[in-house]
């Protein structure tokens, strides 16, 4: 087990690249099935934005054992017009047999940490719809903090929905590196 997992008591789970032998899984995340009533978007497939517009990307979660059991991926959102105010939104879909057992929870922590040591980021953001209260239990769990509600923020689904904002700040995890100096990037998070 990682410090990570030990201080926190989540269980562990590791997150990798996506590579080429992982189409049938991205196709079954992407399942109306396994999205769900909170992630299932009905737009036309032109209409939907690409994650690499916003410096995003994709990575596979995996148990120790190696069996894959989800997907994360992350775009940069600005909260101003500098460099130092990108911020990090994330997402995740966990296949429906594996949810409920604080992975979803493990896997979000994981990437944020990963978010944050990789750029000089100081949020890592998620978001969820305001009825998807095991995902709102899986943030707490991962160490977000409930911030507020974006009113009629995501349009799903032939209507306008209510999305309950959380963070992480580099501060709430590392304090002594709360104030990083330097060039700041938020370049792309890889390996």
């Amino acid at each position: 087990m990682n410090p990570l997992d030990e201080s926190t008591g989540l269980p562990p789970v590791r997150l990798r690249d996506v590579r080429g032998d992982d189409a049938e899984l991205l196709r079954g995340l992407n399942s109306p099935a396994v999205l769900g009533e909170w992630d299932h978007f009905d737009d036309p497939g032109d209409e939907m934005l690409s994650g690499a517009l916003y410096n995003g990307a994709t990575k596979i979660v995996e148990l120790p054992d190696g069996s894959a059991i989800g997907s994360v991926s992350w775009i940069q959102v600005p909260y101003g017009p500098n460099q130092r105010s990108l911020a990090w939104s994330i997402g995740i879909t966990v296949l429906p047999v594996f949810r409920g057992r604080g992975l979803g929870a493990s896997a979000q922590r994981r990437l944020a940490l990963e978010l944050l040591g990789r750029s000089h980021a100081n949020r890592v953001q998620a978001d969820t719809d305001i009825g998807n209260v095991a995902e709102q239990r899986s943030l707490q769990l991962a160490g977000f903090t409930r911030e507020g509600i974006a009113r009629g923020a995501q349009w799903r689904r032939g209507r306008w929905h209510d999305r309950v904002l959380y963070s992480l700040l580099r501060g709430d995890v590392a304090p002594d590196t709360s104030r990083l100096g330097g060039p700041v990037t938020g370049g792309p998070v890889t390996g």
